[in-house]
């Protein structure tokens, strides 16, 4: 019944601008701002992997790691999100915070009912433990290798 609900809200996020009148331009992102937004959904996916990860039957021990990443490099990231979040005021003027939700929602439904497994939670872990070892770099390193679809979603701005 969870994977229902589930695809059945990701199906109605995906196929909105189906439906709506005529075709939508695409947003536009500076290539900083698409690197904030690779390095924001970088981040919750480590999020949401360390929590799942954390849990039964997997128990990796990773949401202590991801608090102790959170608490060292959370200016960080919230740097990126301001980042972002200005790409977002530009494009959608009047409808900014409504749109930042919406991208964020989706993005968390999806690293949050990611299938996980052994290598995935060993990777989780590893990304954490690196982070925490080697630094902001690591991370940055590893968030162009996750491939999340950012240029997917935005063209760059000319």
């Amino acid at each position: 019944m969870k994977a229902a609900v589930t695809l059945l809200l990701v199906a109605s996020l995906l196929a909105e601008p189906a439906f709506a009148a005529g075709p939508k331009k695409k947003v536009c992102f500076t290539k900083a701002e698409e690197n904030a937004e690779q390095i924001v959904r970088g981040g919750l996916r480590l999020r949401e992997g360390a929590t799942g990860c954390d849990d039964r039957p997997w128990e990796m021990h990773t949401k202590p790691l991801w608090d102790q990443v959170d608490q060292r490099f959370g200016p960080k990231f919230k740097q990126q999100t301001d980042i972002r979040r200005t790409a977002f005021v530009r494009e959608f003027a009047g409808n900014a915070e409504n749109q930042v939700q919406a991208w964020d929602g989706r993005t968390v439904l999806y690293f949050r009912n990611y299938p996980l497994s052994v290598p995935y939670c060993t990777e989780i872990k590893q990304s954490l433990q690196d982070m925490l070892k080697k630094g902001w770099g690591s991370f940055i390193a590893r968030a162009h290798l996750y491939r999340i679809p950012v240029e997917d979603d935005y063209q760059p701005c000319s």
